[in-house]
């Protein structure tokens, strides 16, 4: 019953809003091996066939899925003119379950992947603590966002010799004062989890997928999602 009526809510807002502008959508894998969080795979190629020229594809969290369908994401991404971004948290990297350090280095530079800052724990920078990692020992302390915010990008960059200019926020939770934290930090940009359009503004709205039948993802590009944002960000921003 829940599933009928987020669908019903995603093809009003599609019929009311008509909004084919770019989105970003994410995801945490493609197939169930590595977390329970993964798209299956039948589902997740259904929904890359939708994408327009624009679009942009996350993945959160780094998960070894995306290293197993490298070369048909790869195709995929270039034929249809989409971004591919994986937003690493830089503590989990090489764990069971999660790509490797050379694993990473060959999808950016061989298939395509783009790379950004997913903190360093998984930890989330603001509001209920994540249960999935371990909670900061003395509370979230000046040095512990140190760490989280600017030594994480300090690593990726070293390990991938590039500029990290992207952060997304664990669990999607964060506050004016996390935005100026990242800013401080660097990062040109943040992606959010609550839905929209891409845009140039400093957060980068997300539409979570990786749950949605084919038919909802199309209502998702044609602006379904534009109902749910009010929801989503209540859910997500902390004052």
């Amino acid at each position: 019953m829940k599933g009928l009526i987020k669908n019903f809510l995603l093809a009003l807002g599609a019929l009311v809003h008509r909004d084919c502008a770019p989105k970003v959508v994410f995801y945490h894998d493609i197939g169930k091996q590595y977390t329970p969080m993964g798209t299956e795979s039948e589902v997740f190629w259904a929904h890359m066939k939708c994408l327009r020229a624009g679009d942009v594809v996350c993945f959160d969290d780094g998960f070894r899925g995306v290293w197993d369908h490298r070369e048909r994401l790869a195709v995929s991404s270039r034929q249809l003119a989409v971004r591919v971004i994986v937003f690493l948290p830089v503590g989990l990297v090489g764990k069971p379950g999660y790509l490797t350090w050379d694993e990473i280095r060959e999808l950016q530079d061989r298939y395509g992947v783009e790379f950004q800052c997913h903190t360093w724990s998984h930890q989330t920078l603001v509001g209920p603590y994540n249960d999935e990692v371990p909670e900061p020992p003395y509370g979230r302390t000046e040095e512990w966002y140190r760490h989280e915010l600017v030594d994480s990008k300090a690593e990726l960059e070293r390990k991938l010799g590039k500029k990290i200019t992207a952060l997304c926020f664990p669990v999607g939770y964060f506050s004016d004062d996390v935005i100026r934290r990242c800013k401080a930090a660097g990062y040109e940009k943040v992606y959010a989890s609550y839905p929209g359009n891409v845009t140039d503004e400093y957060i980068q709205p997300r539409c979570l997928v990786q749950d949605l039948p084919v038919g909802a993802f199309k209502f998702v590009l044609r602006g379904g999602m534009s109902v749910l944002a009010p929801r989503y960000l209540k859910l997500h921003k902390f004052n």
